[in-house]
């Protein structure tokens, strides 16, 4: 699950309240530290990570809606978090072989993130919900408008909002996995990639995006060939989420 694109999947999940102390540097600006603790989010993804059913994210989803308009988050917070919490479950179902459900909670990601931006959220923290929205459509229907969508969208994204931390892990993710012929490059996404684990190791990082960075560097040495740093890095992501498709195939070939 959350192969390739998505992970940053897990990819994400909410925004910080301040938009204070910005700086120019890559991802130094975190829209979604506040659901680092936030618990409902976390029953939701325990649920998933550790592969609890379909039903039971469906029911955690329910309590999360319920729940977080009472925990004093701006309304376009709110609005780009159950969007995000939409695609964990539509990115769930997908695997699951449930298209019905893959795409009517994809729709209910959209019209939040557009709820969203009439509250005012940041361009870049809804851009990349609008980014990954096209990548799950692409694995929900095969759109290859969807696919090329999303590598424009994060091009853009990367070239205006290097401050935002998940934009840097949107660009590692899209460089490292797209063909050379559309713009991809291995050793940049991997360069990336370990600047996200240079801030994971100073700031506050939620467990979804630790795993895209631990998955991502694992990824990466793996096709550079450094099987020992790629069996470390799988060895870590393996340890937050067992299912990962990618993670699966690398410790397969290494462990032999």
């Amino acid at each position: 699950m959350f192969r390739k694109f998505a992970l940053t999947f897990i990819i994400l999940l909410a925004a910080v309240m301040s938009l204070s102390a910005t700086s120019p540097e890559n991802g130094s600006v975190n829209y979604f530290t506040d659901l680092i603790d936030d618990r409902e989010y976390a029953a939701l993804l325990d649920t998933v990570f550790n592969d609890q059913g379909l039903e039971q994210a469906l029911e955690d989803y329910k309590v999360l809606v319920n729940r977080i308009t009472g925990h004093g988050y701006e309304p376009w917070m709110i609005y780009l978090s159950l969007s995000r919490a939409c695609m964990i479950i539509s990115r769930y179902a997908t695997e699951g072989e449930n298209k019905a459900v893959a795409r009517a909670y994809m729709n209910e990601a959209d019209k939040l993130i557009l709820k969203a931006e009439e509250y005012g959220a940041p361009e870049s923290a809804s851009g990349v919900l609008k980014a990954l929205s096209d990548s799950f459509w692409y694995l929900i229907d095969g759109s290859l408008s969807k696919g090329m969508g999303f590598t424009k969208k994060i091009d853009a994204l990367w070239e205006s909002h290097k401050e935002d931390f998940h934009v840097l892990l949107m660009a590692a993710d899209r460089y490292l996995h797209s063909p050379g012929i559309a713009g991809g490059s291995r050793k940049k996404g991997l360069a990336l990639f370990q600047e996200a684990e240079e801030i994971m190791k100073s700031a506050p990082t939620a467990v979804w995006d630790r795993f895209t960075i631990l998955s991502g560097l694992a990824y990466g040495y793996w096709k550079g060939k450094d099987k020992e740093l790629a069996l470390y890095y799988a060895e870590e992501a393996e340890k937050i989420y067992t299912a990962d498709e990618n993670i699966r195939e690398i410790l397969k070939n290494l462990r032999k």
